[in-house]
């Protein structure tokens, strides 16, 4: 409707640009701070919630008294929603561009979360140590990650340090975890390669995005997607038809439909 077009390009107004006010909009009852000119912020305003159905599809798959891994976190629209709709359950950001890092943190220190929100600044891969890492200028933020792809511009690149969800699992004493979100621009096989021990334990449901014009710049097909799955006994789905897919002809048609899979586990699914 017209009136919900106008209220949202007012929000877009009041928090992006009016002075005294830019920078910071609520958003599920939490004070969210955001780089000038963001296009995570753009898009919230937008869609009213960020990826709505991601949202919901994840809600119902988290369980209490369980740890949310949520890598790729960056200003956190991926984190607040389950905050406040699990009040037993504990989420891990993991951020490492310096576009975002700063705006996550200053969001957690000013929530009510803080006992159950926890975020770790560095990049997740298969490995621990220091990675290059390419960042766009800040308001193209949410694109920045280990490769330069055709999704930003002008990017540079800085050095991050590097740890794999594994050593995060085992550091916080191997707590329960029934959900992983990532979003890495391209290096999401890399991530999962660093989580085997924790998924094989705790059987996560797994929400990647598997976007094709992340993943030439990793020299990787989009069907690896369908072989690291079989290596651990998952099923994948696309999402939000929740169809499942099955080969590589329909890996290839639903992604040119949606950038969203959910990993289940094959009996879960």
């Amino acid at each position: 409707m017209w009136y919900k077009k106008l209220r949202r390009a007012f929000k877009r107004w009041l928090y992006g640009s009016c002075p005294g006010v830019a920078g910071a909009f609520p958003y599920f009852g939490t004070k969210v701070y955001f780089p000038v000119g963001s296009h995570i912020f753009n898009l919230a305003c937008k869609q009213g919630i960020y990826e709505m159905q991601n949202v919901f599809l994840l809600q119902s798959l988290i369980q209490p008294n369980s740890v949310y891994f949520d890598v790729g976190a960056n200003i956190g629209l991926m984190a607040v929603p389950f905050l406040v709709h699990c009040q037993t359950c504990k989420v891990i950001s993991f951020e490492p561009s310096s576009n975002s890092l700063s705006y996550l943190k200053r969001t957690v220190a000013g929530s009510e979360f803080g006992d159950r929100w926890q975020v770790i600044g560095k990049a997740v891969g298969s490995a621990e140590g220091e990675l290059d890492f390419c960042i766009a200028p800040a308001a193209e933020g949410a694109f920045d990650g280990f490769r330069a792809t055709s999704r930003v511009s002008a990017p540079e690149t800085i050095r991050v340090a590097v740890t794999t969800l594994d050593r995060e699992w085992e550091a916080l004493g191997k707590p329960r975890v029934s959900v992983i979100k990532l979003d890495v621009e391209g290096a999401e096989l890399a991530a999962l390669a660093g989580a085997i021990a924790c998924i094989q334990a705790e059987q996560p449901c797994i929400l990647v995005e598997w976007n094709a014009a992340n993943l030439p710049a990793y020299d990787c097909p989009p069907e690896r997607l369908l072989a690291f799955a079989d290596q651990i006994g998952y099923q994948v789905v696309a999402v939000p038809s929740l169809l499942p897919v099955s080969n590589p002809t329909l890996l290839h048609l639903h992604m040119q439909q949606t950038e969203n899979f959910l990993l289940m586990p094959a009996g879960r699914a």
